[in-house]
């Protein structure tokens, strides 16, 4: 594992860390570093919730590392290379089959806001700054942002947030909703962690497939997706969870989940 990311974790929860201080940069290195970690915990069949948080006080990572930009600059195909190896990582935590929690502090900008859209729930501080600012140096966000910001805030609220530039605060993101809530200032991984073991609970073939039919239902029409939940429905009845989770409730106790 990449001294640059850090997996700790608790029963049912592991938290990735981003350890890049003070501004938690997305350098060549983290990335592959988180794409390794989030590889090995999609195949953690002890992991079903993972938080994704900053080192530090300062951000949550307040973007890529612009010292890497000018190798392709004026070189045809050099971006595309690097936006489609961000995609991978961006893609790769989006399509987790496992829900994920951002726990977000001080700066998340450019690529970190980015990786933030790829979770399912963004837990923000009070007081944090959200933006993408690449329009400010003459380019625009090519980590996924032009494509899960505007599904997530509408097409008009995002290019706003694209064309200046200019980031917005804790409150304005939750009003918008870009973030599920904004909690005191410091405690956004802790409220992440306490949501976490909620849902760490829960079963896991349940929460997988629940995840599938929002997300494929979204490229859907109603009617497509609704014959999409139907099917999703299905399978979890074929689970052994789906039995033990409605026998323990006909019985009046609380189910062991086998997260199968």
């Amino acid at each position: 594992m990449s001294e640059l990311v850090r997996i700790d974790k608790e029963p049912g929860i592991a938290i990735v860390t981003i350890a890049n201080p003070p501004m938690n940069v997305l350098s060549k290195a983290v990335a592959e570093g988180l794409l390794q970690a989030f590889r090995d915990l999609q195949g953690d069949v002890d992991v079903r919730v993972i938080v994704l948080a900053g080192e530090g006080e300062r951000a949550f990572m307040a973007g890529a590392d612009i010292k890497e930009f000018p190798t392709a600059l004026g070189k045809v195909g050099m971006a595309y290379a690097l936006a489609e190896q961000l995609h991978e990582l961006m893609n790769l935590i989006d399509h987790m089959k496992k829900p994920t929690i951002a726990a977000l502090h001080g700066f998340t900008f450019g690529g970190g806001l980015e990786m933030a859209l790829t979770c399912d729930i963004r837990i923000c501080d009070e007081g944090s700054l959200l933006g993408l600012p690449e329009i400010k140096l003459g380019i625009f966000p090519g980590a996924g942002g032009t494509q899960r910001l505007p599904r997530l805030i509408g097409e008009a609220r995002a290019k706003e947030m694209m064309y200046t530039g200019e980031p917005i605060d804790a409150v304005k993101a939750n009003q918008i909703g870009l973030v599920n809530r904004v909690v005191p200032k410091g405690q956004s991984l802790h409220a992440a962690l306490e949501l976490a073991r909620v849902i760490a609970q829960r079963s896991l073939s349940a929460l997988s497939l629940v995840k599938q039919a929002i997300d494929e239902g979204a490229e859907l029409t109603l009617a497509q997706g609704l014959e999409n939940e139907a099917k999703r429905f299905d399978d979890a009845f074929q689970t052994a969870d789906s039995k033990e989770g409605i026998q323990a409730f006909i019985e009046k106790r609380n189910p062991v989940f086998n997260q199968r």
